[in-house]
């Protein structure tokens, strides 16, 4: 399947705006705009019961992929700092939560060794606060573009289901990986 095509962005080649994935089963084109707040906390929620399971390490099993532990610190900061994105789209002030959980602000800080509790918490917390600002987003807000690229098809719809694609990608990962599949 061709998912990329000619434009006149910066980008040269860009994904289409509703990718199916083989892999994690996700269907872009499936969820309505007013379920994305909801398809994104359920998936948060997917997340905090993986990363509340008992005696769940930040180590490696081998593989070059990120641990559990990792990839769920991953997607915290994810919706963490898609509100920074919807900022600039949006042309509004800095209103993202308090990234109080260190993004950006610690180089040295490593994923592995954070507590699988606290990341949950601060999972949850994290899609909760961004499933609201979606929630309230409008019509034209959905079909704004980012100011700073020049393709018009790179609107806060298409970034936001590119997202919700990478946690259910990494979602379905993390289910297979912890299930020994």
């Amino acid at each position: 399947m061709n998912t990329a095509t000619r434009s006149g962005s910066p980008l040269g080649r860009i994904p289409l705006p509703s990718p199916d994935c083989r892999s994690c089963g996700f269907t872009s084109g499936l969820i309505r705009q007013d379920a994305i707040a909801d398809t994104l906390q359920e998936y948060a929620a997917g997340w905090q019961r993986l990363l509340r399971a008992p005696g769940l390490s930040g180590r490696r099993t081998g593989t070059p992929s990120w641990s559990l532990l990792e990839s769920g610190c991953h997607v915290r900061d994810m919706c963490l700092l898609f509100h920074t994105r919807l900022d600039a789209i949006l042309g509004q002030s800095l209103i993202a939560p308090r990234l109080s959980v260190g993004v950006g602000t610690d180089t040295a800080r490593r994923y592995r060794d954070e507590e699988p509790q606290q990341v949950a918490e601060e999972l949850g917390r994290a899609a909760e606060a961004l499933a609201r600002r979606l929630a309230a987003l409008t019509d034209d807000d959905w079909e704004r573009g980012d100011p700073r690229l020049a393709d018009p098809r790179l609107t806060v719809g298409f970034f936001t289901r590119h997202l919700l694609h990478d946690i259910a990608h990494d979602l379905a990962r993390a289910v297979r990986e912890s299930s020994g599949q």
